[in-house]
């Protein structure tokens, strides 16, 4: 330790002294890698545990939860329940979604949880301040008491004693803020809205009707065997789960989409790890001649690979240390993007970014994945410092020229890992996720890595054969020069190509996946949504209203838009989430005849409106294709379904294709939807329009008109076919915004790396330059040749990055999109895309090789001839 400590500190004192821009460079190049993974891993970790944290904390002392779906349960059941041997206690849950009416705080959402007030609060672990009034208990549960969460108050400006307006529904109520909710520290409950049960019932228009039954189990009594009991006293189709059960399908939907973010972020610190090879090769090729006089005066093998190792663990843990404190900062807004993609492909979701004493850890494990990627990236070039030959070392000559990377068997290694990620893609998903086709991802990632060195060789063959004896002139000349010096060193050459490789496959990869996904969803679009005006719910757009009595019209609105003049026909659309092969499934009930003659499904198999027609005719049902999948049933088969009046089975008539829910869809006659589940409302309106008459028109029509046949409710949405289509497509646009944030670090990356190596490249030809230069050579050749060989890597990279992209894109879409979100995706390839890929990554590097073009430009001469 003695030798081992002062020979590094002067060592690295020396290195930083002389090249203090590339030892910055490759810290800034890790940190980049570990802030991203650190910051999405952060922000991963924040939005799932306020799922768990909410469910956890709304359901304080609840063991099990008895359930409806978003039809609910007639509060009678809690009687029956409540007779139940083990069961303790069973307190009535009404949970809806709300929103502030008027105001500035107008459309902003909240939830209201419906308990009894007066056991509820020590259950679940929070206490209400309020005014002390004359009559304390009228006042406690009176109708139009509302308590809100200290957060939720303040962020509105409202106090004990405030008025309210709420939109329940389709309906404005006036709300007295009767107390503030206090937890024991900070909770969900801050964010919360808590009502009487009697006074939700009736705020919510759900008297008689609970939405849930939260159920305390005795103590010594196992909770399954209640569980059992109390299902087998419940009528169908209700349901007793764990509180956790609830968010669990959710959470694992939220999962494979945060998995993926996950990563696509680790790719910056593949890159990275290129990028570290690149630096200890660079710093290994400047101290040959040192390193030959340490191996020469007694200096161990070992040793030598022990100093450049700590050199690498010093730049890993220093940018890790840097991009751990950039993550963090970073995670802050990845919360609220990530938080907002949830909350429009699968549920509300409100996160607030806390790292809660987390920042520590964070920082040491970005400190140790920078450590530990930079050893790994640094380890081949340490152990070829400790491998060398003093006696070749320290002789006048170029070192590294004598030296040549095997490329063919390593050729050979990238085509049996190639072949590999064909086999792995072919395996099923593990525990429902994708790990198959990521071990592919890597396999192939990695096979084209060990087919760069080969492709420089090649290519420059295949160049002078195409060049044959004319060369071009002077720049033909040149040129020559620069690719044949980049084929000197295919080892290290390889490593930069691969690292723009692996930078531009991910990039091309994921275009081509997003505009395929994309396409799909238009024709998605094109052929499902044409209703020429949708009236719904006014929180309908917003994803604030998950209640089912909030995401639903009047049965009675129908005759009245009807009768809107310019309006041809209206259909009634009903959407609801229930239970479906022990799955929460997206049931739509709609007018079927109507459907099959103004629009269609994207089905399977055969013709969409003779489809629609038999289901209505025989009773049966029209299934999505995640549907099918997860439950492992097709077109002509039959499907049980747990109704109200029990077990159902439905024929299935079709599959078709969607992209609007995860869980899965399936879609019924509404006469046969009502006839089973006695549910009249409606969630939407589409309504189709006679040709001719105008949109504008005919929303001002509706909303006269239903404010005249309904003067109590809040005017609806009517959003028209060209709007609903852009709001679709915005959703889908920011569901990707945060994987072309990630390729761009790895594109940064990849571009340091290339700096790297052409800086390396100048460092060993300074005498080829100073001979160059001796014999009459300019400056500007001299750039030249630099530029050169920086395009020719370029190239290569380009063309193993198409390559590589193209295969990649495959994987995306047939297996780990399709694995992880059961979703059909058509491939698209979009040729503007790809064009402005190439020219971004040709422009990247054209820049990365200007810096080390002009600093081999202005090398003196006498500094390269000094040695011979």
């Amino acid at each position: 330790m003695l030798t081992f400590l002062p020979l590094f500190r002067a060592l690295a004192r020396a290195h930083l002294v002389q090249r203090p821009m590339r030892t910055v460079l490759t810290i800034f190049g890790v940190a980049l890698g570990v802030a991203a993974s650190v910051a999405i891993k952060t922000a991963n970790v924040d939005v799932l545990r306020s799922f768990e944290h909410a469910v956890n904390t709304v359901a304080g002392t609840a063991t099990l939860e008895v359930s409806g779906g978003e039809l609910g349960l007639d509060e009678q059941i809690i009687r029956v329940v409540r007779k139940v041997p083990g069961v303790w206690s069973a307190s009535p849950v009404i949970d809806r979604g709300a929103a502030i009416a008027d105001g500035p705080h107008r459309g902003e959402a909240m939830t209201v949880l419906g308990i009894d007030l007066l056991e509820g609060a020590e259950l679940r672990g929070f206490q209400v301040r309020r005014q002390e009034t004359a009559s304390p208990m009228e006042d406690f549960l009176a109708d139009d008491a509302l308590f809100l969460g200290r957060a939720l108050a303040e962020s509105w400006g409202l106090s004990v004693g405030s008025s309210v307006p709420v939109m329940t529904g389709n309906t404005v109520r006036r709300l007295r803020v009767a107390g503030l909710i206090e937890g024991s520290r900070p909770s969900v409950w801050d964010r919360l809205a808590v009502m009487d049960i009697a006074a939700a019932q009736i705020v919510f228009d759900a008297v008689g009707r609970l939405d849930r039954i939260d159920l305390v189990t005795k103590e010594g009594v196992r909770v399954e065997e209640v569980q059992e009991s109390v299902q087998r006293v419940l009528p169908p189709p209700l349901t007793v789960r764990r509180p956790a059960q609830r968010s669990k399908q959710i959470e694992d939907m939220v999962g494979a989409f945060q998995l993926n973010l996950a990563v696509l972020s680790w790719v910056g610190l593949v890159v990275g790890m290129f990028l570290i090879y690149n630096t200890v090769s660079f710093s290994v090729a400047q101290r040959r001649r040192e390193i030959g006089i340490f191996r020469a005066i007694g200096m161990s093998e070992w040793l030598v690979v022990r100093l450049f190792l700590a050199e690498a663990l010093v730049f890993g843990v220093t940018g890790g240390l840097l991009g751990s404190l950039g993550g963090l900062a970073l995670a802050q807004t990845l919360v609220r993007l990530i938080s907002r993609t949830i909350s429009d492909l699968y549920v509300p979701v409100s996160t607030v970014f806390s790292s809660g004493g987390r920042w520590a850890t964070m920082v040491l494990l970005g400190m140790g994945v920078g450590g530990l990627v930079s050893v790994i990236g640094a380890l081949g070039p340490s152990l070829d410092a400790g491998r060398t030959v003093p006696v070749r070392a320290l002789a006048p000559g170029d070192y590294e020229a004598v030296r040549r990377l095997r490329v063919g068997p390593l050729a050979w290694a990238g085509v049996l890992l190639c072949c590999a990620a064909g086999l792995f893609a072919l395996g099923r998903p593990v525990a429902g996720l994708p790990l198959f086709g990521y071990v592919a991802t890597l396999c192939l990632l990695a096979g084209l890595s060990c087919l760069a060195p080969f492709c420089l060789t090649w290519f420059s063959r295949a160049g002078r054969r195409a060049r044959g004896a004319d060369a071009g002139g002077m720049r033909g000349v040149m040129g020559g020069m620069a690719i044949e010096h980049a084929t000197r060193n295919p080892g290290r050459n390889g490593v930069t190509v691969s690292a723009l490789m692996v930078g531009l496959s991910i990039m091309i990869g994921v275009v081509i996946m997003v505009r395929s996904f994309r396409h799909t969803v238009e024709l998605w679009i094109n052929d499902t949504v044409v209703a020429d005006v949708v009236v719904a719910p006014s929180t309908w757009l917003s994803g604030t209203d998950p209640g089912s009595v909030g995401r639903s019209l009047p049965p009675s609105w129908l005759s009245v838009l009807s009768a809107v003049p310019g309006v041809a026909e209206v259909d009634t659309y009903r959407d609801v989430r229930l239970d479906v092969g022990g799955r929460q499934v997206a049931i739509v009930a709609r007018d079927l005849r109507l459907h099959a003659k103004r629009s269609r499904y994207l089905v399977r198999e055969g013709e969409s409106t003779e489809h629609l027609r038999r289901a209505a005719d025989v009773g049966g049902v029209l299934i999505s294709e995640i549907l099918a999948d997860r439950l492992g049933v097709r077109e002509d088969q039959s499907l049980d379904i747990m109704t109200p009046d029990g077990i159902r089975t439905f024929p299935i008539v079709a599959v078709f294709y969607d992209y609007a829910t995860d869980g899965g869809k399936l879609v019924m006659d509404r006469s046969l939807y009502q006839s089973l589940w006695h549910d009249d409302r409606v969630t939407v309106y589409p309504l189709y329009l006679v040709p001719g008459a105008e949109v504008d028109e005919v929303r001002q029509a509706i909303a006269a008109r239903l404010a005249i046949a309904d003067r109590q409710a809040v005017p609806p949405v009517m959003i028209s076919n060209a709007e609903l289509r852009k709001e679709i497509l915005d959703i889908f646009d920011r569901t990707f915004l945060l994987t072309y944030v990630l390729e761009a670090i790895a594109v940064v990356i990849a571009m340091l790396g290339i700096v790297n190596t052409l800086v390396t490249s100048v460092l060993e030809r300074r005498r080829e330059f100073g001979t160059l230069r001796a014999i009459g050579g300019s400056p500007h050749q001299i750039e030249q040749l630099v530029l050169w060989e920086a395009a020719y890597l370029g190239v290569v990279g380009i063309v193993l990055g198409l390559a590589g992209g193209g295969l990649l894109s495959l994987l995306l879409i047939k297996v780990i999109n399709k694995q992880s979100f059961g979703w059909t995706i058509q491939l698209n390839v979009p040729i503007d895309a790809l064009l402005q890929a190439v020219v971004l990554a040709a422009a990247a590097t054209l820049i990365a090789g200007y810096f080390p073009a002009r600093w081999a430009a202005r090398q003196p001469v006498i500094e390269g001839l000094r040695e011979e």
